[in-house]
């Protein structure tokens, strides 16, 4: 199984549409985006994916929710209030978009993996048995490059992509 992250799309169309791309190229299962979407037009990309289900927190900049959830859940997707908690292919998943809960939930050693964005600079690291991933931003607006990552579950090894 694997699993696409993405985060921080602020309405970057070019760069959603390419991660889109990579996404059903690469046949990931799920992709979690971690907050940011911003309007209704990015989130309307996304119904583009062709096996993957997306599953979403709302971010900082997120605006109008209503049309955002209702976009989204158009084509099967989700969007939680955030943070999100769930499993997928049996592992303990935890979504936030701001890592102010991080260290906290980081310490906890309940989840599996940790995805969070709001920084727009990637951060994949192993603490104890959790898997820790901000993919960077899906923009170019802070660190000048778009970027996603890709789970595998048979290795939980994170593969970067840029956009």
């Amino acid at each position: 199984m694997k699993i696409g992250i993405i985060s921080d799309t602020h309405d970057h169309h070019i760069n959603v549409l390419k991660a889109v791309e990579i996404f059903n190229d690469q046949q990931v299962d799920f992709i979690f985006h971690a907050g940011d979407i911003v309007s209704q037009y990015t989130a309307k990309a996304f119904q583009e994916l062709k096996k993957a289900k997306l599953i979403a927190v709302y971010g900082n900049n997120d605006g109008e929710k209503f049309v955002l959830k209702s976009i989204i859940e158009g084509f099967g997707g989700e969007i939680h209030q955030d943070p999100y908690t769930g499993e997928v292919g049996g592992k303990k998943i935890f979504m936030t978009h701001k890592p102010s809960l991080l260290d906290d939930i980081v310490a906890s050693q309940k989840y599996d993996i940790i995805i969070y964005g709001h920084t727009h600079f990637r951060d994949v690291r192993t603490v104890g048995k959790t898997l820790i991933v901000n993919p960077g931003e899906a923009t170019d607006w802070v660190c000048g490059k778009g970027n996603l990552g890709i789970i595998d579950f048979g290795t939980m090894q994170v593969e970067d992509f840029d956009l």
